[in-house]
Formats: C-alpha cells, sequence, structure tokens
C-alpha cells in the first residue's frame, strides 16, 4: 500500500484476511491433480488447497479439546481414534502448507469426522452429536452439490437410531429436524453466493450485445493454446471472421438491424462450433474462434462451412450478409501477437481478393509487416 508517498507495508493479519477472503471467493472443489491446467484453473486448485487448509485447521482445533476430553475422562478407544484423525489433519495440513498434494481428500475427511461422532454418541457421550452441526453446515462448502447431498443423507441416516436411542422422542425429533435444516440453510447460502460468483464472472468475459466471450477471455485462451503447443503439442487454429461491407449494412438499415445482424451471425457460427473450441467477439463486426485440436485442413473445411452457412442465411431483411475469414494455425507463430498478426494478414488476403471468402496464412504473410488495426480502406 502506498499513501502520500510512502510505503506501508500490511500487517500479518491484514495478509491473513486477504489470503483467507480469496480461499474462500467461491464455492471451491479441491482437486489432487493440476495437469494440463491454464493460469485460471490452476489459481481456483490454489484457492481450493487455501481453503482446504483452514476448513482442516478447524477441524483440527475442535479434535483438541475432545481429545483432552477423551483422555480426562479414560476413553481409550476414543482417544487413540481423535489422536489418529488429528495426525492425518495435521499432515494434511502440512502437506498443504507446502503446496503439495493432501493425501486424503474432503469426502473420506468428513467421513471419518462423522464416524468418530457416531462412535463417540455410542458409547455413551451422548452430547457428541452437537459436533455434527457445524459438519453438516461445512458439507456444502467443502463438496459439490450432489456429494454434499449424498454425505449429508449418510450422516443422517446413521445419527437418527442413535438420536431416538440416546434421547427422548421430542428432543430426537427436534435435533433431527435442526441437522436437516442446518444443512438446508448452509447448501442454500453457498449455492446463491456460487450463482452470484458465477454471474460475475460470465460479466467479466462477455460481450453483452452477442452473448460470446470478449476480447479480454480470448486474449487468455490465446494465452492457454500458445503454452498448449509449447508443452504438449496440442495444436489450435485461430479464425478470424469479418462481415463484409458492415458499414454499408449500419448505413443502409440502421444500427438495430446491424446489431440483430451481429447477433444471428454469432447464433450461426455457435451452432457450427464444438463445446471446446471458443468464440469471441474481437471488436466491432470482427470474431475470433479458436478451434482446439485442430489443424489446418480441418479448420479450412469449418471456415467454408461458416462462410457458406452465412450467405445462405436470412439474417438481413434483403439480400444476404457475406463474411471474410483468415486462418493460421498455433504452428506458424512465435508468439500471441504473432499468431493474431499471421491471421490479420490472412484476413487482409482474403478481403483484398474479392471478400466472402477463406484465406490462409502462408509463409510470405509471416514476413510481412503486421496490418494496422486502424480500420483500413479494406474494412
Amino acid at each position: 500500500m502506498k499513501s502520500r508517498g510512502l510505503t506501508i507495508k500490511k500487517s500479518a493479519w491484514q495478509k491473513l484476511k486477504l489470503h483467507f477472503s480469496e480461499a474462500f471467493s467461491e464455492q471451491f472443489e479441491y482437486q489432487r491433480y493440476d495437469g494440463d491446467a491454464g493460469p485460471d484453473q490452476q489459481l481456483a486448485r490454489k484457492r481450493g488447497r487455501d481453503a482446504y487448509r483452514y476448513i482442516m485447521l478447524l477441524l483440527a482445533f475442535v479434535l483438541g479439546p475432545m481429545l483432552a476430553h477423551d483422555l480426562y475422562t479414560g476413553q481409550t478407544l476414543l482417544a487413540i481414534a481423535s489422536s489418529l484423525l488429528l495426525a492425518i489433519l495435521l499432515a494434511n495440513i502440512w502437506l498443504l502448507s507446502g503446496n503439495r498434494r493432501a493425501f486424503l481428500s474432503p469426502t473420506p475427511l468428513l467421513g471419518l469426522g462423522i464416524l468418530l461422532i457416531l462412535l463417540a454418541v455410542t458409547v455413551g457421550q451422548s452430547y457428541s452429536i452437537y459436533w455434527l452441526y457445524p459438519l453438516l453446515a461445512g458439507l456444502p462448502v467443502l463438496l459439490r452439490s450432489r456429494r454434499s447431498l449424498a454425505v449429508g443423507l449418510v450422516s443422517g441416516a446413521l445419527a437418527l437410531p442413535l438420536a431416538f436411542a440416546r434421547f427422548d422422542a421430542s428432543s430426537a425429533a427436534v435435533l433431527s429436524f435442526s441437522m436437516a435444516t442446518t444443512w438446508l440453510v448452509s447448501a442454500w447460502l453457498v449455492f446463491s453466493v456460487t450463482e452470484q460468483s458465477r454471474r460475475l464472472r460470465d460479466m467479466a468475459v462477455t460481450d453483452p450485445l452477442t452473448g460470446a466471450y470478449n476480447r479480454r477471455y480470448l486474449e487468455e485462451q490465446a494465452v492457454h493454446a500458445m503454452e498448449s503447443w509449447q508443452r504438449y503439442r496440442h495444436s489450435t487454429t485461430m479464425l478470424l471472421i469479418d462481415v463484409d461491407h458492415f458499414k454499408r449494412i449500419n448505413d443502409r438499415y440502421g444500427h438495430a438491424v446491424g446489431d440483430t445482424a451481429i447477433k444471428g451471425l454469432v447464433e450461426l457460427v455457435a451452432q457450427r462450433l464444438r463445446a471446446v473450441d471458443t468464440l469471441c467477439r474481437f471488436g466491432g463486426e470482427e470474431f475470433v474462434v479458436l478451434l482446439q485440436g485442430t489443424g489446418m485442413d480441418g479448420a479450412t473445411r469449418v471456415a467454408e462451412d461458416l462462410r457458406a452457412l452465412v450467405e445462405g442465411a436470412k439474417i438481413l431483411p434483403e439480400g444476404s450478409m457475406t463474411i471474410s475469414i483468415g486462418l493460421c494455425e498455433v504452428i506458424a507463430a512465435d508468439s500471441v501477437d504473432h499468431w493474431f498478426n499471421l491471421t490479420d494478414s490472412a484476413l487482409y488476403l482474403a478481403k483484398h481478393k474479392g471478400r466472402n471468402r477463406v484465406e490462409t496464412a502462408r509463409q510470405v504473410l509471416a514476413e510481412r509487416a503486421p496490418v494496422a488495426k486502424t480500420v483500413p480502406d479494406w474494412r
């Protein structure tokens, strides 16, 4: 932090609050293996590891007094079980603190915690059943909806007979209802926060007019595609699509019809693409498609299909709308900027040869100066 030219260091408490808020910024799912993950996925998985570590720290603080109580009352079996679970927690916390994988995922960890509590109730510690409340509240935070529901139902099925055996009928009924309500309220709050986070994230990476991804998201995906090629030789081909004579469309029909035509174009293109492909609005009437795992031959066929599809569709009130497409495979580029420039050069060639056509980036285009992005004559 800087204030009036002075640098103010954050206190340890401020750093802890920031780290905690980032870890629980949205619902997480702890994943043990990173694999081929992009920067966003790696960041999400790091948040998951941090959040998992905080939750295990909380469980460890709970188990500490329970272990001390078991030792004081002479409950040898419970003390041994608590010691083993506490050792597992501390080992996982130590591994995650060193940015390593925990050897126990949340599902078996919660299962062991619930079994320990039920064991304590079975041997006569009826009050231990109240420890189920924080675990049930934490289920929707730790686990995804279906898994959380499954663990909650199993826990309820095991706890219900013990509740009616250790308490009178009315108390057992109240306990059962309050436990179910605890899980439902926690699940609803987690769902609401997660849904809000998803909407905010979608707003940050999508174009408001067309619903396609925006340029910011495109740049992130292009970087990931370049890294995937350099590291694993996974190919990706970029398509740069431009609407022919779009200014004439706006001048003739108005901007409202132009916007409708742009949205219709996105719908047509999206129908032809696969789920793994990425469609982004590059700016104005320009769009970029990233075809994952597709070389030049396959990408050229897709581009020709898109061109013919748009030409044959009735997007405009009168006549047809056409597009020009430039292609470049990631293998031909040295960097992301070079990749964009090569694809733009291919689009320039398509415009130069008469529009409504598909052109690829050739070696001669790689030696040219990058085409200016300031609305050239052909646009």
